[in-house]
Formats: C-alpha cells, structure tokens, sequence
C-alpha cells in the first residue's frame, strides 16, 4: 500500500491510497482461495469472507475535529475471471503451548527430552518433540455462510468507512477503516488499484442543555439506574503536564498517522506543578492483602535498592521519588483510602492526584503482586455459552430455557475450562453479573446460578458437575451467557496507566450543513465498573467497552516483578548496566552490541502424527486400517485450523510419500480426504447457493479417510503436516524484513525455526538461520543478544525452546537483552514465577526488560502488536513508550476487536518504562580526568565520533557540546551543569571537600557514563 498526502486550501485532509495487484496474492486450497494483500489483514466475521482490511489514522490540524468523509475517485480492477469461492474467517485461536498430536503408542505424551535428543528420530526430523500436556484445542470450524456470501456481492462494504474519533495530545484522529477487495454481483473479486478521501475540519459545536439530557437518557437506560447528571459532559481534553509528556504525544501522533505533516509544534503553556517527579516508582518493605488493605510479610530492602535507582535516574535530570504503599495507605498525601473498595483503587486514586500535581509521567512498580498487587479484568472471549435451542437437555456447551429456568450444560466452555463457584456467569451484551446462588435463594425473581447432580437440572449439588442452573428473570437469563473463569480473567497493569474511566457515547450534534458525531462521556463512582458488579473492565467480543476503560495512557508502566532486596538488587543492576552498557572496560566492546537481533519461532501450525492401533475406531492421536475397504481412517481431535495441508505416509525413516488430496470417496484412487464422521466415509462436504450456482464445498472434520497402497494405507505413522511455511515463522520474516528496514542499525541477526525447511530460497540466505532446539536458543542467549523476539506456542513455562529453568540458568552477563514474545502466557507474572520472571531475576544474565502476555495470545492478531512495537522505535527510544504503542493497535485485526482489546490488557512491561532502546552500535561518553581541583574544579566530556562511512565504528573521542553532568559527594552534595562547546561543566568553587565525586554524564546520542574522580587540594 502506497500512500499520498494532498495539500489542501482549508483545513481538511486529502489523501489517495494505491494498492497494486504485485502485493496481491490469490491462495487456490481445496476449500477455497486465500486472498492476501500485502500489509494488510484478511479477515471477517467468523463464516463470511475473510477479505483484506486496514485501519487508518488521520490527523486533522488543531483545534478540528473531523466532519464528513468523502470518496473523490476510486479506481477497481477486476482479478479474478468466474465466480470466486473466499475461504471463510475463522474464530481466533489461542497461541498457547502443545499442539502436538498423537502420543507414543509406548506413552511419551509429555515432554520428555530435550529439542535436540536423539529420540527425535520418531517424529520429523525437522522438528523437535512438543510438550503435550495442557493442550489447547483448536475452535470449531466455521463454514460459509451463504447469505453473507451472497450479501458480500449485492451490497459489498464501501471502500472507506469512518470508525471512530481518537485524541492524541491536541490532534484529533479521525480512524477509517479500508477495504480495497470486493466481490462483483457476479462473485469475481475486484480490487480498488487507487482511492482518494476527504475529510472536512469542522470546529467544535457548542452544546446544549437537551443535548446533555438526552446523553444522560441514554447512560441510564445503559446501567439501568438513574445516573449522577454531573457525571455526564462533553469529553473533555487531556491534562498535559509539560513539554516532555506533550513531546511523547507528538512523536505517538506522528508515528501513528498517514499524514504527519498536519501535527503541529508543542505549545509551551504548561501548568505549574508543585514538585515535579516525572518519574515515580512505587513499592514497600512489606506484602499487602490487596482486599483487606492490610500489611503482611516483612520484606526489608526493597525501598533502599529502588532508592538507588531513583538516583541514577535524578543524575540524568529526571526528577524521581521513591513513595511506599505504607505512605500511600496512611494518607501522607491525601485520603484515598476512604472509599476505595482495594487496594488497587486506593492506588490509582492516588496516581490520579499526582500526576496532575506532580507531573508524573513514568511509574514503576517495585514488586511483584504480592506487593504491588495487579487488577484482574474480565475477557470478552473463551466461556461462551450460545442463546437456548430447542434440545432438552441441552447439549455440550449449549443451554435450554424452561420457561422458568435456564439449564446449561458446561463441558467445556472454554479453552482449560474448570468448573468452579468462583466462575463468574455475565450476560456478554450487557455485562449483567448472575452470582452463583450459595445459599440457595435464587428463584425466577431473584437472579443465581448453581450446580445441579443430573441433566434432568434437579437436584442442587454443593460440589461442582457439568450441569448448571440459572435462575431469573426471562428477560436476563434467557440468553446467551458467558462465564469469566480463570483463563479469562485477565491480569493487566494497563489499570495503572490508563487514568481516565469514562464510558464514551456520541451524539448527532447540528453543526452548519455537518451533522458532527460528538463524543459525551460518563464518569463511573468506581473506575473500569461503571455496571458497578464488582467485575472491572468488561468489554464486548466487537471491543466495544462496557466498563468505562479509555484506551488512552497517562502514564508509561513498567513492573519490576521482585520480592526480595536481593532480587531488587539485580533488577537495578540490570537497567543500569544497560544504560551504561556495562562496566568501565567493557564499553569499547560492547559498543557494536545494540545491532544484535535473534528470531525464534516454533510452529503455530496444528501438526500431527498418527500411530496404528488394533480397534475399529481409533482414539484422537492414532489410525486404524481397514483392509475389506481398502483404506485407513485416522483421527484428529478436532478439525484442523487452517486450509492449506500435507498427509505423508512414513513408511519407513527414509520412505515418506506425500499423499495427495481428493474429492471423492473412490478407493481405486489415491490420496485423502476429510470423511463426515467415524461411521459415514462419505467426503465431508458443505452445500449452498451463491452467485447463481450450487457449490458442493469440502469441509475439514476431525475424520481422515486413506486410500492408496497398502504399504501407504499401513506404515509406521502419519503426519498431518501444514503445507508450506508456518504462520510464525512467516511472522518473523515480516518482522525481520521490517527492523532491517526501518532500523537498518539492529542489523546482526539470528533466526532460530522449527520450519526453517519451508523458507524460501531468497528468505533463507538473507541471514543465519538454525533449526530451533534448546541448546541453540540457549547458545544463542548466551553470546549475549540485544534483543530476543519470540514467537510460537507458549506457557509460563516458556516457549520457542526456551524454558523458566533455561531462562534461570543463562549466562549472557550483566547486559541483559530486551525480550518481546508473541505468545501465550510467558508473561503470566501473576503465578509464581514465569520464564519472563526468570529472565528479569536472572543475576548472571537474562533479560533487562520482557514484553508479553498474562493470558492468552491470539494468533493473527498478535503479530501486529509486535510489529507496531519495533515500528514505533523509529520515533522514540523509550520502553514504556513502545508497549504503550499497543493502543494505536486497537481494532487493526479485523472483525472480533475484543482479541485486540484483549491485547491491550495483557501485554505488560517488564523492565524499567523509561529505559532508552539502543536503535544502532552507540557511542561511549568518556572522563578524561581522573582527579579534579578544589580551586576552579571542572568536568571535561569527551565522546567518541562516528566514522562517516562504512559500518559502524568510531573515531578518536572529541569533546561534546550539551551532555548533562550531574555530581554528588555524600548524601547532600550536589550539582547538575551542561557541558559548553569544549565539552566543560564548571563546577562551584568551595563547594566540594577532598575525596571521592560521584560524576554521570548522559547525553542523547551517547550512552550514560557513571565514575568516580578524586578531588584534590
């Protein structure tokens, strides 16, 4: 996609998008075609064609907001000849570890070696053994759904559609979403090769007293309750605290929009703030209950190392405190205790007062939820229970209204489902809360859930079963519903960064000839429950919020995930190290590190092998032959995720034939093909009506039917293998090619792939590339990398390779790398501990700062998350600021925006927030003296010069203009300068004593120098 910015007279923006049919592929599968364009993703409502889309950001210039959207021109090209059959969107499908199918009819289902042991001989030899226990199960599939086929066709989505209106600093964003391939009536598809949009500049309209009453209508028939007028107002704009935070908002713009030019300059009227602390860690020497809001385990040490870390960070100028929860909770600045329902509360309250008096704009959390405790939310997806059928009872994960009841049959609901009293049951709509009924009192009046013996849903059982009862109203309970159990309930420190709770509704406002869509918020008593059941931050499967969660951030939020002095220790030590690049010495060596990249993927794809087993119908895992029919009939759990596949007959180690695919159920020809069921071997088949003919269309099933000979219908397994390279690794490659790109100075890298055999030629030279194991991940982490990207099924545990025990154990030395990981769970910082602890606590190596998930991935959205991460390195270095990149991301991943809100929650930071990202091999600052004079003392900084040409090396070090130097002897003793252009800060005469001066310089374009020079008579 190739984007063009107009000028335009007035305010409004012009901008013409190409898309060329080079960046266009057309997939043929057995069950449709694939369309893929490039930089954009395929996607839809589960069972509707899975079509290109992109959302757009659009600045408009200060003070506008946008009015109407218009197409001037748009161009189309047709790309296919006769009707064309889209593959289906799939439901998303978690990224967690395990998928490997079929155990070892001798019982290894579990992990039981390492990547690279010698019993890797019984699967393929490209890939390693897979861990599976806890497996999570792939979604059904969804088949076409004719009429959305046909609605595609007749009335296909516009070109350019607006979404929504964003605020970015003072710049209002106007987000469209872009769908350049459609269906023609006669079911080809066309592309849109050139578009051009406007959008009006309006100012902002005046309200009204009706409209506000007519906002606040509208919130009470929400909530159901009569709502507090006063919480009811135009949104209102951001509170900037000062030309830092208003430079971090101007660079997100920019990187964020297609049309940067329009983000104007940084207004220099900032609000007076009593005692700055741009930065604020917040921790304790104690472990608190977070309901009752009590102290628990001494745990001394803990301020005195973060204390140490607040004075690196004053030495480079940034303004920093240490406050305890201790403090916080005995109101030494202010009462936010009364009226807090926790302690999460009570800490927010409190960030929310002093960043507007304090001008916060970097927090750390200093500890792990024992100390610093997290807020848990509620996940749109996983636990669905459908609207009631007509089956009494009910089937698997189905439910049935009695007309005074609703019955549910729970088996498993979700991904690692486990019935429970502490499960939540919600209505998803609404976020209506249906408490399970302990004491036995619910009745059709009064709303409860309970557990019954029997599907006859009877007899109320005080332990759980599969059998669930829900009483209540008609109108709350004859629905779909939804439990929030474990594995959606989702641990995110996003309630710490996003200060603003406000529920956002838009009102039709008249303005001129423009009706303009004004944006009314209300401000819920308890922020992320504006229902008010307790349940924080609920959120609809689209994305849509219920809860008041603004997907803005005020502060960029790190955690240091530590429990004792010791690990707080090597946490400072870590980020310190990283800004100095190490200790004096090493800094000449280590300067070329920051270009070190290493790739891991391990497979998404669902591979399975399939061993032989005496019984008519085999079990998940294994096959069984038939020879009076002349086939073999395999069985996979599920209907496998994707469209595109290879069955291979192993005959023996060295003869392995890959069967073809076919249609029909003839046994004279060779090949496979999905069968309906155990019983009926007819081909799995899907029919309907579309653009003017009636398509016989195959369908995946768990079901696989063999024909061939019989060596192939009885060899030593099967493998039901992904055609082509895995979606992780393809993953990788896009990063790859990105960073090289757009960060041309991280140009050392390293691929690690269990696929490595499926990449292209061209692909597969263009840098090192190994097979995945986990003694060339560990090497490879080693030799001490800057920066890790992980992608592939995961755990707590770990994944690509790379487990908690590894991570412990790695010696990479005090430069710790940053790692990102494209993953379930490895971030599961909740549970004691995960790889992402590991790595952070990790003394002798390890990671500086880890980037991933508290629950769930989602594959096909969680790429672009990390994608967006790397890409917004071109505009800022700091950490916190690139996770904070996730927020621009929010609906990018097509129809089920609740993944990308999903997101939002669960990719945390470890590490320092306001750590500065090496983008290149970096420069040293240097101290040339080592002694200093009492009468006229000075501090002279050098630093080294780039070579203008060729790689990256640097010259002999001359002085440097504009480094700030801070000096401390004792505990009082203090000064801060900025270098002239000899590169000399003066310092006070009289001032300092005989004896040690702790000196730090920093500057930009350098890494932090720290040492001691003497001061002499």
């Amino acid at each position: 996609m190739r984007t063009e910015v107009h000028k335009t007279k007035d305010n409004s923006v012009c901008v013409s998008l190409h898309f060329d049919t080079k960046g266009l592929t057309l997939s043929q599968t057995p069950f449709g075609v694939i369309v893929k364009l490039e930089d954009l993703n395929s996607t839809g409502e589960p069972g509707t064609p899975a079509l290109p889309r992109i959302q757009l950001r659009l600045a408009l210039p200060e003070p506008f907001w946008p009015g109407s959207l218009k197409i001037a021109e748009d161009n189309w090209e047709l790309v296919t000849d006769a009707g064309t059959l889209v593959v289906p969107a799939q439901q998303y499908r978690p990224g967690g570890s395990g998928e490997f199918q079929g155990a070892h009819p001798a019982g290894e289902t579990a992990l039981h070696c390492a990547g690279d042991c010698t019993c890797r001989t019984i699967h393929r030899p490209d890939r390693s053994p897979v861990d599976e226990k806890d497996k999570l199960p792939a979604p059904p599939f969804t088949p076409p759904i004719p009429e959305a086929y046909v609605e595609a066709a007749k009335n296909p989505p516009p070109i350019v559609q607006a979404v929504r209106i964003e605020t970015i600093g003072a710049n209002r964003i106007a987000v469209v979403e872009v769908t350049p391939i459609r269906y023609t009536l006669k079911g080809q598809l066309e592309l849109c090769t050139h578009v051009q949009l406007a959008i009006d500049a309006v100012k902002t309209p005046c309200m009204t007293d009706k409209d506000q009453n007519e906002a606040i209508a509208e919130f009470s028939k929400i909530y159901g309750k009569d709502v507090d007028k006063s919480r009811v107002i135009p949104e209102p704009e951001r509170f900037i605290s000062g030309s830092a935070e208003a430079s971090r908002l101007r660079d997100l713009a920019i990187s964020q929009v297609i049309n940067p030019i329009v983000i104007g300059s940084i207004r220099r009227d900032w609000p007076i703030i009593e005692l700055r602390s741009d930065y604020l860690i917040i921790t304790d020497d104690v472990t608190w209950d977070p309901v009752a809001i009590t102290p628990g385990v001494s745990r001394p040490g803990l301020i005195k190392e973060f204390e140490r870390l607040a004075e690196a960070k004053r030495a480079r100028g940034i303004s920093t405190r240490v406050v305890s929860i201790t403090d916080i909770v005995a109101g030494r600045w202010g009462n936010f205790r009364a009226g807090s329902r926790d302690l999460q509360e009570v800490i927010r309250r409190f960030l929310k007062d002093v960043r507007v008096r304090w001008g916060v704009n970097w927090l750390l959390l200093g500890g792990d939820t024992s100390i610093v405790p997290v807020r848990r939310v509620a996940g749109a997806l996983e636990g669905g229970i459908d609207p009631p059928l007509t089956v009494n009872p009910p089937a698997n994960n189905k439910s049935f209204y009695t007309g005074s009841h609703l019955r549910i049959h729970a088996v498993n609901p979700g991904t690692w489902w486990g019935a429970s009293t502490d499960n939540l049951l919600v209505r998803p709509d609404t976020g209506a809360l249906i408490r399970y009924d302990a004491a036995g009192t619910s009745s059709s009046t009064s709303p409860g859930w309970y557990f019954t013996t029997a599907d006859d849903y009877a007899t109320r059982s005080a332990t759980p079963t599969n059998f669930v009862r829900v009483e209540g109203p008609s109108s709350l309970v004859n629905a779909g519903l939804q439990f929030i159990y474990a594995w959606n309930t989702l641990p995110t420190d996003f309630y710490y960064a996003s200060l603003t709770s406000w529920v956002v509704r838009t009102r039709p406002v008249r303005f001129g000839a423009v009706t303009f869509q004004m944006p009314y918020v209300y401000t819920p008593p308890h922020d992320w429950d504006a229902i008010g059941n307790g349940v924080y931050g609920q959120f609809r499967l689209d994305g849509s919020d219920m809860d008041g969660v603004n997907l803005q951030i005020e502060l960029s939020v790190g955690r240091a995930p530590v429990e004792t002095a010791a690990e707080a220790n090597t946490f400072v030590n870590k980020t310190l190290a990283y800004e100095r690049l190490g200790r004096l010495g090493w800094r000449a060596a280590n300067r070329q590190w920051p270009r070190n990249l290493v790739l891991a993927a391990a497979d998404w794809g669902s591979r399975a092998v399939f061993w032989p087993t005496g019984n008519a119908v085999p079990a998940d895992g294994q096959y069984s032959h038939d020879a009076t029919q002349s086939r073999s009939l395999l069985k996979r759990d599920a209907a496998p995720g994707s469209f595109a596949w290879d069955v291979i007959a192993r005959i023996t180690e060295d003869d392995r034939r890959v069967l073809p695919y076919k249609t029909d159920a003839n046994p004279v020809v060779r090949g496979w093909y999905f069968a309906t069921s155990a019983t009926d071997p007819t081909p799995s088949r899907f029919q309907m009506n579309i653009f003017g003919t009636r398509i016989s269309w195959p369908t995946r099933s768990p079901w696989v039917i063999i024909h061939g000979s019989l060596a192939e219908r009885t060899p030593q397994l099967y493998e039901f293998n992904p055609r082509g390279a895995d979606g992780s690794m393809a993953d990788q490659e896009i990063l790859r090619k990105q960073i090289r790109s757009e960060l041309p100075g991280i140009d050392r890298h390293q691929r690690f792939y269990e696929d490595e055999f499926d990449l292209p030629f061209i692909d597969r030279i263009a840098a090192p590339v190994d097979f995945l194991t986990v003694s060339n991940i560990r090497s490879a982490l080693d030799a001490a990398p800057h920066i890790v990207s992980l992608s592939g099924h995961g755990s707590s545990n770990g994944c690509c390779s790379l487990s908690a025990n590894t991570a412990s154990n790695l010696t990479n030395g005090p430069l710790g790398f940053i790692a990102y990981a494209d993953s379930c769970l490895t971030n599961q910082f909740d549970e004691q501990d995960s790889m992402s602890e590991a790595l952070i606590k990790n003394p002798n190596g390890g990671a500086v700062a880890y980037i991933g998930n508290t629950r769930f991935s989602w594959i096909g959205v969680g790429d672009n998350f990390q994608r967006a991460f790397f890409h917004r390195l071109t505009a800022t270095r700091h950490l916190g600021l690139l996770n904070d990149s996730r927020i621009a991301t929010f609906g990018t991943s097509g129809f089920i925006a609740g993944a990308d809100r999903w997101a939002i929650y669960t990719l945390n930071l470890l590490g320092d927030p306001e750590l500065r990202v090496y983008r290149a091999a970096i420069p040293s600052l240097r101290l040339p003296l080592i002694k200093v004079k009492l009468r006229k003392p000075f501090i002279r900084i050098l630093g080294e010069r780039k070579v203008p040409s060729g790689p990256p090396v640097f010259g002999d070090p001359s002085p440097v203009k504009g480094a700030l130097v801070h000096v401390r002897q004792g505990p009082k003793l203090e000064f801060t300068g900025v270098t002239d252009a000899d590169g000399v800060v003066f310092l006070p005469e009289g001032r300092f004593e005989k004896g040690e001066l702790e000196v730090t310089a920093s500057h930009d374009e350098y890494a932090v120098v720290a040492d001691i020079v003497q001061v002499e008579g």
